[in-house]
């Protein structure tokens, strides 16, 4: 049995605890069935248009979280610019028997990357989607994996989107570096991360410089006036070691500048909001 049967087979199982919520929101049916086969949630644009080719979105959700995370990150992205995947986690979180988790092992890696592709191959075939347009990000632990997923096979996406993931330092995550160099990499920190800290910022850093990776740093205080709801993982107490911070709306606005720059092929400012506080570009 194939490591994506046996996930396939677990998770679906248990994707009644979520209720029974349909797997796709949108305002426009799809133009073939969607079998991916396990847990997902897809997004479909609104207006969408079978004639037009949409960049694809495929989201990682935090820790302790769920493939509905998507639901406030793509109103906050943007509604109309592309279609979407969330994957739920693999582990079962242990705050809720409705929440989840990525798993740290390297078959945990493996398998989620082999899901990735699973989904993408399947929504390209059921949606209209630009298959050279499809974008990898995440929050917190889901950042960190797409980080690694990208960096090992930077020929299949067009660029990453991180939020408050630090950069995977294990399991061979650099072992195709030199061809990651020409990946775009939009890596984003909040500061009231205690999982992505200054520590782990500095660290991402200096990997990218050392390695020439096309990484670029963006750094938010916490006083932002819009966090995305269902992203701020609860109330954590200052001491929560696991709380993986704020994603802010200015995040997921940065965001879509930075992945419509790469689909027009025209340069667009990040921004450079007063809650910015750092943006570093780092050369190819």
């Amino acid at each position: 049995m194939s490591r994506l049967h046996s996930y396939m087979s677990t998770s679906t199982a248990r994707a009644g605890e979520l209720g029974d919520r349909d797997a796709t929101r949108g305002t426009s049916p799809l133009t073939e069935p969607v079998s991916i086969g396990f847990p997902h949630r897809i997004f479909v644009p609104e207006h969408y248009e079978s004639g037009y080719a949409y960049p694809l979105l495929v989201w990682l959700h935090s820790d302790h979280s769920s493939e509905f995370e998507i639901d406030q990150v793509m109103p906050a992205l943007s509604v109309r610019n592309y279609a979407g995947v969330a994957l739920r986690g693999n582990r079962l979180s242990n705050r809720s028997s409705q929440l989840f988790r990525w798993g740290s092992t390297s078959t945990d890696y493996a398998l989620n990357e082999e899901c990735i592709f699973h989904a993408v191959e399947e929504l390209c075939d059921a949606m209209s989607i630009d298959a050279s347009r499809v974008f990898l990000g995440g929050f917190g632990k889901g950042a960190t994996l797409a980080q690694w997923v990208a960096l090992r096979n930077p020929e299949r996406f067009a660029g990453v989107v991180a939020c408050n993931g630090p950069f995977p330092t294990h399991k061979k995550a650099l072992a195709q570096w030199k061809n990651a160099r020409s990946l775009p990499v939009l890596a984003m920190q909040s500061a009231d991360s205690n999982r992505f800290g200054v520590d782990q910022l500095i660290d991402m850093m200096k990997t990218a410089h050392l390695a020439g990776l096309n990484y670029r740093l963006m750094r938010f205080s916490a006083t932002s006036s819009e966090p995305t709801p269902a992203a701020l993982l609860g109330n954590p107490s200052s001491n929560d070691d696991a709380f993986e911070g704020s994603l802010e709306v200015e995040m997921l606005k940065a965001a879509n500048r930075f992945m419509m720059g790469i689909v027009t092929g025209t340069p667009i400012s990040l921004g450079c909001e007063p809650k910015v506080l750092d943006h570093v570009p780092w050369p190819q």
